[in-house]
């Protein structure tokens, strides 16, 4: 079969002509036609357009051809990879807002514990992120514009700043593996940022948690428990378990069991999203046993009006009312307890870290620690409500 050619093409009536290798040219006037592909996969003819001509020349339309040909002896349909192509390409221009969105939809949105981490995270983005970052497609995005992003902040407000280049970070991260962005991440702090913006951490110490001084512990608890109220026996239990906030306004009577003494919080109740198991004291026993007599409500800690847990903030708004002497927060007991535990030099090191929930960071300790060192956390548990109780009458 003798192959079209440039000329000959300008001269060529209206029809369907066949250049070879499945390569068609329909012309409709003098001088214009459109370009298709002919080719048969799994047993079915297809036909795909390839642009029209003389936009598209000969020699473009032969190259797409051929490359057809290639996909095709891949077992690989042409127009279906053309489809995916072209979602690709919609995606790589869509705005930087809209790539967030579905990673914090998709990705994060069940990773979170606290609820305020979704809005934490859509809040700095939205203010400091996407009024910078939407103003071009999101493949076109670069280090200056994260740098244009970060710097304004990055002094006045460091540590939102540092939260921000993270998420940031992770949110291109993500989109390069789903091949939405296709350079290096400019987010990357140790291959590009560090370059330009000064050390966060020498800019400003990180601000800490307030505490209360463990020589003051026994005699705060000691007045926390001559207080009736749902706060104050789930701080109390706070204190005795070393836990966090959610943990403890989420817990249900469920997740204890009495006889054995242990409380068992859900993976999905933890900050590091894996199951821990509390050994209990007495005193601890003796709360949960006091709330089941109070209601019969599924959370420990109920609010009757609501039939729901306590607020997550009701604890800290007890201690500034009850005790605004005591410029502390509920976090802060964590704090607490490490002090006194450390301070005794009798406790394992990682028994201390494991009664806070803490996980090893390193891969290789996590291949040979397997234990949860619980007959040395009941230990710990146990000497801790006796020294909380030593004040008590």
């Amino acid at each position: 079969m003798k192959r079209l050619n440039a000329k000959q093409i300008l001269a060529l009536p209206i029809g369907k002509y066949h250049d070879g290798n499945g390569l068609y040219i329909s012309i409709y006037s003098p001088g214009r036609g459109k370009w298709s592909f002919r080719y048969t996969i799994n047993k079915k003819s297809r036909e795909m357009g390839l642009g029209s001509f003389p936009d598209v020349s000969l020699l473009e339309a032969r190259q797409y051809a051929l490359h057809n040909k290639q996909l095709l002896g891949k077992k690989i349909d042409p127009i279906d990879e053309k489809n995916r192509a072209e979602v690709l390409r919609q995606q790589q221009n869509k705005k930087f807002s809209d790539i967030a969105d579905i990673y914090v939809s998709t990705k994060k949105k069940d990773e979170w514990t606290n609820p305020k981490s979704e809005q934490q995270w859509r809040n700095t983005i939205s203010t400091y992120a996407s009024p910078i970052l939407d103003r071009k497609p999101f493949i076109d995005i670069n280090n200056d514009d994260i740098v244009e992003v970060l710097l304004p902040i990055w002094i006045t407000k460091t540590e939102t700043a540092r939260r921000l280049q993270q998420r940031l970070f992770q949110i291109i991260t993500f989109a390069k593996v789903k091949k939405w962005y296709l350079k290096e991440n400019p987010a990357s702090w140790q291959e590009h940022l560090y370059h330009i913006l000064p050390n966060p951490f020498k800019i400003k110490k990180v601000k800490h948690h307030a505490f209360l001084r463990h020589e003051e512990v026994n005699c705060f608890y000691n007045e926390l428990c001559e207080i009736d109220l749902f706060s104050a026996y789930a701080l109390r239990l706070l204190i005795l378990t070393v836990t966090r906030t959610s943990e403890v306004i989420k817990s249900k009577f469920e997740q204890f069991d009495l006889d054995k003494r242990i409380w068992t919080l859900p993976y999905y109740n933890m900050k590091a999203r894996k199951e821990h198991t509390i050994p209990l004291s007495y005193e601890a026993i003796s709360i949960i046993k006091l709330m089941r007599k109070k209601h019969n409500h599924e959370y420990v800690f109920t609010n009757p009006l609501t039939g729901k847990h306590i607020s997550n903030g009701a604890m800290l708004v007890f201690i500034k009312k009850r005790f605004p002497h005591f410029k502390i927060t509920v976090h802060g007991f964590r704090t607490t307890f490490r002090t006194w535990a450390e301070e005794q030099g009798k406790y394992q090191h990682y028994a201390i870290k494991f009664s806070q929930s803490h996980q090893l960071p390193d891969k290789v300790e996590k291949a040979y620690m397997r234990t949860d060192l619980m007959p040395e956390r009941k230990i710990i548990m146990n000497d801790w409500e006796k020294y909380l109780l030593s004040n008590l009458a």
